[in-house]
C-alpha cells in the first residue's frame, strides 16, 4: 500500500513538473510571419504594351500587335536590396502564357495571352527592388550594364542593316519595383484594354525604334481640266530604262545609342537617353553612308474616265517597310510614269515623264514634305500625278506606328496640302 502511495506520489511530481515546462515554453515562444516565395502571386510577371493605341483583337496577339507578330523579348534586370551591394539579377527571355502553355506563332490561334514571364520562375525579393530593362525585335542591342553602382544601363545597336521587315523595339526602364507596387498592380496604358498582352507585373512599355514608310499614287486632275471625250491613264514605271528608274534610296546602315542614368527615388518608368540626339537627329540614329536603292512598280493603270477628276482608290506602289530614322533631305527620289490619252479605245498621245531623274532629287527637296522620318512613326505619301496640267502633287501624312481611334480605323493626321513639283 506504501509502495503504490509513493508510485502516485512521485507520478503527481513528474505531472506538474511538464506542466510547469510547457507552460514556461510557450511564454518564451516567438511566433513569426515568414514570406514565402514559393507562392505564385510573388512571381515576377511582365505587362506588355505600347503606348500607341492597340488593337482590339485582346484575345490573340504577341508583344504589341499583330503587326509585330513578337513571341518574346529579353530582359536584364539589377536588384538592390535593402543590404548590400547591388547584383545584375536576371538577364534572360521573357516569353508568353496561356497558363502553362507556351503561346507561339504556331499555337496563338488556340491561346490566350495571359501572361508574360520567363521560363523559370523568378521571385520578388524580400527587401529592395529592381530595376528592369527590355528590348525585343529582328536586331538585339549590346549591353553595357558594367557600372559598379549598376545605376547605369547602356544599349547600343552598331552598324544595323535595316531591311523590309526589320523591326526594333525598346521598352522604357523600368526602375524601383518591388512586389508592393509591381505584382499585385496593374499599369493601365490604353483604357479600352481589357486581357490579352496587357497582364499585372512589371510595365514594360515598348518603342519602335524604326519608322516607315507607304508610298501609294492616284491620278487626278480638277474640275476645269476635266474633259467630256478624252481618257487619261497613268502608270508608275520601274525601270523604263537604265537611267529613267522609279526609286527611293534612303541610307539603310546606322548606330543607335541610348543610355539610362537612374536618378528615380520610387516606381516609374521613365526614357531613355538618346545619345546622338540633336536637332536634326531627333531620333538619335547615326546614319551611315550605304543606301539601298528600293524599286517602285506600279502594275496597275490609273485611269481616269470621260467626265471624270480621279481614278479612284489609290495605288500603293511601295507598300509599309521599315527605313531607319533620318533626314528626308538625304533621301534620293526618282519616278517616272507613262501618261496616256484615248479617244475610245484609241491611243492619240503618250509620253513618258519624270520626277525627279534629270534635276537629281531628294525628298526633302519636295515642296512641304516630311523633313525628317521619326522612330514610332509611319509616313504615307500620296502621290497625285495630274496628266492635264503636267503637275506631280506630294501630300504626305504621318501616324503613329500603330495608331488607331476608338472605332478601329488608322487615325492620320495630314500635315501637308498641295506640295507641288513640276516634272
Amino acid at each position: 500500500m506504501n509502495n503504490k502511495v509513493n508510485t502516485m506520489r512521485i507520478m503527481k511530481k513528474y505531472f506538474i513538473l511538464a506542466v510547469a515546462a510547457l507552460a514556461a515554453s510557450a511564454a518564451c515562444t516567438k511566433v513569426e510571419t515568414e514570406f514565402n516565395v514559393s507562392d505564385p502571386g510573388n512571381k515576377i510577371a511582365f505587362e506588355v504594351a505600347n503606348y500607341a493605341a492597340q488593337t482590339k483583337a485582346p484575345t490573340n496577339v504577341a508583344l504589341t500587335n499583330a503587326e509585330d507578330g513578337i513571341f518574346q523579348f529579353h530582359t536584364v534586370a539589377n536588384q538592390f536590396p535593402a543590404i548590400g551591394n547591388p547584383v545584375q539579377f536576371m538577364d534572360v527571355d521573357i516569353l508568353p502564357w496561356n497558363g502553362t502553355t507556351q503561346v507561339t506563332s504556331a499555337n496563338i490561334s488556340s491561346n490566350n495571352i495571359t501572361a508574360w514571364a520567363p521560363a523559370e520562375d523568378y521571385f520578388w525579393p524580400k527587401t529592395g527592388y529592381i530595376n528592369f530593362y527590355s528590348y525585343a525585335g529582328t536586331a538585339a542591342p549590346t549591353v553595357d550594364n558594367s557600372a559598379s553602382d549598376k545605376k547605369t544601363v547602356k544599349f547600343a545597336y552598331n552598324d544595323v542593316t535595316i531591311d523590309a521587315n526589320s523591326n526594333i523595339l525598346v521598352a522604357d526602364p523600368a526602375l524601383h519595383y518591388a512586389r508592393t507596387n509591381s505584382a499585385t498592380e496593374t499599369y493601365q496604358v490604353d483604357n479600352s484594354e481589357t486581357s490579352g498582352h496587357i497582364t499585372k507585373g512589371v510595365p514594360t512599355l515598348f518603342h519602335h525604334q524604326l519608322a516607315k514608310i507607304i508610298v501609294d499614287v492616284e491620278a487626278r486632275t480638277t474640275d476645269a481640266k476635266k474633259s467630256a471625250n478624252t481618257i487619261w491613264k497613268v502608270q508608275v514605271l520601274k525601270d523604263y530604262d537604265a537611267t529613267h528608274v522609279s526609286t527611293i534610296s534612303p541610307i539603310n546602315k546606322g548606330s543607335l545609342a541610348l543610355t539610362s542614368a537612374d536618378a528615380s527615388t520610387s516606381a516609374e518608368t521613365v526614357a531613355w537617353t538618346k545619345d546622338n540626339a540633336n536637332a536634326t537627329n531627333i531620333s538619335g540614329w547615326v546614319p551611315g553612308t550605304d543606301k539601298e536603292v528600293i524599286k517602285l512598280e506600279q502594275s496597275e493603270v490609273l485611269t481616269i474616265d470621260v467626265n471624270q477628276t480621279s481614278s479612284g482608290t489609290p495605288d500603293e506602289i511601295l507598300a509599309a517597310r521599315s527605313v531607319m530614322p533620318q533626314l528626308t533631305n538625304g533621301v534620293d527620289f526618282k519616278l517616272t510614269y507613262r501618261v496616256q490619252a484615248l479617244h475610245g479605245s484609241t491611243v492619240f498621245m503618250e509620253e513618258i515623264r519624270t520626277v525627279g531623274i534629270d534635276a537629281a532629287a531628294v525628298i526633302g527637296s519636295l515642296a512641304n514634305t516630311v523633313p525628317s522620318w521619326e522612330a514610332n512613326k509611319k509616313i504615307t505619301y500620296h502621290i497625285i500625278i495630274d496628266p492635264v496640267s503636267e503637275k506631280v502633287t506630294f501630300d504626305p501624312a504621318v501616324e503613329e506606328y500603330d495608331a488607331l481611334d476608338a472605332d478601329g480605323t488608322v487615325d492620320e493626321i495630314n500635315i501637308n496640302e498641295n506640295g507641288l513639283v513640276t516634272p
